[in-house]
């Protein structure tokens, strides 16, 4: 089995284009969706489960969370639902494939998005996407350190 890593990256994101309206200009926040689009067709074969901190969610996060709560819910359902293009405070999705967890997107406290995995091609995505995701302990991932 191979050894799970983990990265941790800013959510929040100066793209340098200008926003009218929107404050503050040239910054974006990294949704669910945009990670699940960044994985292209590794993604596409996952099945999705989501674990909310919260206990009183937004009703489009509870209703992902109901959704995925027993085998998971694919990646282009998940994709339809209006949950994954909002901001959450806390949360893991876990994409699983052939019924083994291989994937775990966390969101943590709106400002960082963590992610854990094996597969060295998922962590290379990140970090081209994400040049400033940084590896993470597994004390760090835990919540111990």
């Amino acid at each position: 089995m191979e050894t799970m890593q983990m990265v941790s990256f800013a959510a929040w994101r100066d793209d340098g284009t200008p926003h009218p309206g929107r404050l503050p200009a040239g910054r974006h926040y990294v949704t669910l969706a945009e990670l699940l689009v960044r994985l292209g067709s590794y993604g596409l074969a996952l099945r999705w489960k989501a674990r909310m901190v919260d206990e009183e969610p937004h009703p489009a996060f509870a209703r992902m969370r109901q959704a995925s709560a027993d085998t998971g819910i694919p990646t282009l359902e998940l994709l339809a639902m209006e949950a994954p293009h909002l901001q959450a405070v806390d949360g893991d999705f876990e994409g699983y494939a052939d019924g083994e967890l291989v994937l775990t997107l966390r969101e943590f406290d709106s400002s960082s998005w963590d992610v854990r995995t094996a597969d060295a091609w998922v962590l290379g995505e990140i970090q081209r996407h994400y040049p400033d995701a940084r590896p993470m302990t597994a004390d760090e991932w835990d919540g111990t350190n």
